[in-house]
């Protein structure tokens, strides 16, 4: 049986008092250890990875003899290492918003000079990896860090075997570590900041290249989130379970509507087609590939895909019962719905088509027909389905645009 919501909610308040008196027990660094305004804030460490080092920090390879970690001893009672980390960096980001509110007060109502901003926020950085280090022991925050770095990297979830994981880590860390160098230059005026995005490009695509070369280009791809044509094709019409020829006619499909599109901007520019003339286009070149993707994947499957992604036809289908809607009268006012929806968006595509090819668009006649067809399709639905039906899908903005 699960847990009373009361007693989580105790739980989490007692872990956050117990690291707060862990931490209490390891005050910061106090103004006496600050920077001091005449040292260059480069001289103060950054924390951004593993290697930084500080003052407090504990040593690797402690002897067994060692008393046991904050993580070490929460672990006993069951708590995770990531609800630690999680409750440690709330009380050190509150300690240190404190100290930021109190550097504000003493220059108040002046603005704090940057350069002591720069000192301080790099102290907090330092603080911030000696207290997960000191909270996690230092085998144990090398992992939660690995861990850490290859989440933010790979964002697509590729599984990576150990050596890959280890590479792409590394990899990872080192061009971490340089961009934070370089940045650093730059807010100390060593290093010109125009040329700060050109290496920091560089950077990017120099790791871009050994990570794909690591993995492969497509799960390279993967881990940056970046799904291929294919893959998009297949999550799209998940329900339809394409297969890779499948994927492929859908591809082509869309391209010779992308293809016509374009063709018909270009035939814009040297002709002077209305705005209705132009909606009829679009509604031939929309039918064509329409047609394609009912020939690849059989016209009844590919019809109930379209429906099912519809918010129109699923707020129809989530409400028919508060609606008292029988199964013809749904379909009937989905059907309507959807020609008006289609109809409205063909026109203000068409209207931008033919303003993007320098020709003038009256666009209070474009809202008029809009609001005609709107009107039109009200009262289209008040005979399929009476005044106060209608009036009720009215009211829940299915006759709205977006």
């Amino acid at each position: 049986m699960p847990r009373p919501v009361h007693v989580s909610l105790a739980a989490n308040v007692v872990l956050a008092g117990a690291v707060a008196t862990l931490l209490w027990l390891r005050p910061p660094a106090d103004a006496g250890s600050a920077v001091a305004p005449g040292t260059a804030p480069h001289e103060a460490s950054r924390g951004h990875g593993p290697e930084t080092a500080g003052p407090r920090e504990v040593a690797a390879g402690a002897s067994d003899t060692s008393p046991p970690t904050v993580l070490a001893q929460f672990q006993r009672l069951g708590v995770t290492r990531d609800v630690v980390v999680n409750a440690l960096l709330g009380e050190v980001h509150r300690r240190w918003d404190e100290r930021f509110a109190a550097l504000e007060k003493r220059y108040a109502p002046r603005q704090v000079p940057e350069r002591e901003y720069l000192a301080l926020a790099r102290q907090r950085d330092a603080d911030q990896v000696l207290a997960l280090k000191q909270a996690l022991g230092e085998q144990d925050y090398l992992a939660w860090h690995k861990d850490h770095t290859l989440r933010m990297l790979n964002v697509g979830g590729v599984s990576l075997s150990a050596p890959e994981a280890e590479q792409a880590y590394r990899l990872q860390r080192e061009f971490d570590e340089e961009y934070a160098a370089r940045q650093m230059a730059m807010e100390d005026g060593v290093a010109d900041a125009a040329d700060l995005g050109r290496l920091h490009a560089q950077a990017q695509a120099a790791l871009d290249r050994q990570l794909e070369q690591l993995l492969g280009a497509q799960r390279f791809q993967q881990m940056r989130g970046i799904s291929s044509p294919i893959a998009d094709v297949q999550r799209r019409y998940g329900d339809l379970n394409p297969t890779e020829a499948q994927a492929q006619a859908v591809l082509r499909a869309e391209e010779q509507y992308l293809a016509g599109e374009a063709a018909l901007a270009a035939r814009l520019k040297t002709s002077s087609d209305d705005t209705a003339a132009i909606a009829q286009t679009l509604e031939a070149m929309r039918a064509a590939r329409d047609q394609e993707l009912r020939r690849t994947f059989g016209a009844e499957a590919y019809d109930a895909v379209l429906r099912q992604q519809d918010p129109t036809y699923r707020r129809l289908t989530q409400f028919a019962a508060a609606w008292e809607l029988q199964d013809h009268e749904l379909t009937a006012a989905y059907e309507t719905l959807s020609a008006f929806h289609a109809g409205a968006e063909r026109t203000r595509a068409a209207a931008a088509l033919r303003e993007a090819a320098g020709h003038p668009v009256d666009w209070p006649a474009v809202r008029t027909a809009i609001e005609d067809s709107r009107q039109q399709t009200e009262s289209s639905l008040r005979e399929v389905l009476g005044p106060a039906r209608a009036d009720r899908l009215k009211q829940n903005d299915l006759l709205a645009l977006p």
